[in-house]
């Protein structure tokens, strides 16, 4: 069950509720969720506030709330916060009719995402979720709001002199992140023109010399053989780590395997659509997504064996045409690691999905 998100948690933090709700809400219930009869439940304490675990009982608000803001970002997917919650344990909370997501870490609480929900609600939202990350950090510098999409900034105040945000009558600090890499589907289908020869040879290459390969929906019966290649291709990752210091490039292969591992675990729960690539009969590849929007297609995982050339973008190109009807593709951001930034520009994004973070600055 996706309560699994919340097994890294301390259990003292948690304190018995009264009922919550348990069925699926109408259409507008948003803005009018409350809480009725169910069974005892655990939340967080923040001060006088209570923040309820991020399971599937709150997918139904989550999904909602994403499609009214129709946000093309990776990170706007219920299925992706899921399976990144590896390192955190995910909370929410209904507030103004926004949908709230916290992240408790070792480094405190803090929002992965802006309230989501209308925007005259969103501005009156944020300035209770600030008290909320308030009233549980020791220190206010603690908070933050990761993967904020750009135009939310248009939501909040702004000082005239410095032109930054303003949170409650303070200035808050505007940190930009990594990208999403979107393209067009058409394009990693049809792979036209010199830009794309490279990605055409290879995986002409690939076909000649594998014309044993097969490709079949990801299904359970595939889930032993996909974990060890995820295992088998973290030890060639850590083989080419790149000279200098490597803790944050350790601490993020590590975030994606075990994000890799959760989807595996989770893939029919969350209605992921994938596909596993065979050759004489051995899983040496596989692939997930989703459809953010009826517009948009996001690419959650795709991992292949690495001395197998040819295999990525051979199954990349398949896993474009599950999704022809499709206008966009957006394969997530980099994670900040340069190999994968050259390999996703050398797609030619149509366009890059821009995400900031908020912050307090720290005091000089």
């Amino acid at each position: 069950m996706l309560n699994a998100v919340n097994a890294v948690m301390d259990t003292h933090l948690l304190t018995p509720v009264s009922p919550v709700p348990n069925r699926l809400p109408e259409a507008g219930a948003l803005a009018r969720a409350t809480r009725g009869e169910s069974p005892i439940r655990r939340y967080l304490a923040a001060g006088k506030y209570r923040l309820y675990p991020f399971d599937h009982g709150a997918k139904p608000y989550f999904d909602e709330a994403c499609a009214r803001l129709n946000v093309a970002l990776s990170d706007y997917s219920f299925a992706n916060n899921v399976i990144w919650l590896a390192q955190a344990s995910g909370f929410y909370q209904i507030i103004e009719g926004c949908f709230c997501l916290f992240a408790l870490t070792g480094n405190g609480l803090t929002m992965l995402l802006p309230p989501l929900g209308e925007p005259s609600r969103q501005h009156r939202a944020l300035k209770i979720c600030i008290k909320i990350l308030d009233a549980y950090n020791p220190s206010p510098f603690q908070a933050r709001l990761d993967f904020v999409y750009h135009d939310f900034l248009k939501v909040l105040d702004t000082d005239i002199l410095s032109g930054s945000p303003l949170v409650n009558g303070e200035l808050w600090h505007v940190e930009v992140t990594n990208p999403d890499y979107i393209y067009r589907t058409q394009d990693l289908i049809e792979l036209k023109g010199n830009a794309y020869k490279t990605k055409r040879n290879e995986i002409n290459q690939f076909r000649r010399a594998y014309p044993n390969h097969n490709l079949l929906p990801f299904s359970r019966a595939h889930e032993a053989e996909a974990r060890a290649l995820i295992n088998t291709w973290m030890q060639n990752r850590l083989r080419t780590l790149p000279d200098g210091p490597v803790d944050d490039i350790l601490f993020n292969i590590e975030m994606e395997r075990k994000a890799i591992q959760r989807a595996i675990t989770l893939y029919d729960e969350l209605k992921l659509e994938g596909l596993s690539l065979f050759i004489d009969g051995r899983l040496e590849g596989f692939t997930f997504g989703e459809r953010l929007n009826r517009d948009v297609t996001n690419v959650l995982i795709e991992k292949t064996n690495f001395n197998i050339q040819g295999a990525a973008q051979y199954l990349f190109r398949e896993f474009s045409k599950v999704f022809a009807d499709c206008t966009y593709i957006n394969v997530g951001d980099d994670l900040g690691f340069e190999n994968l930034r050259r390999v996703k520009m050398s797609y030619r994004p149509a366009m890059f999905g821009e995400k900031i973070v908020l912050r307090r600055p720290l005091p000089e």
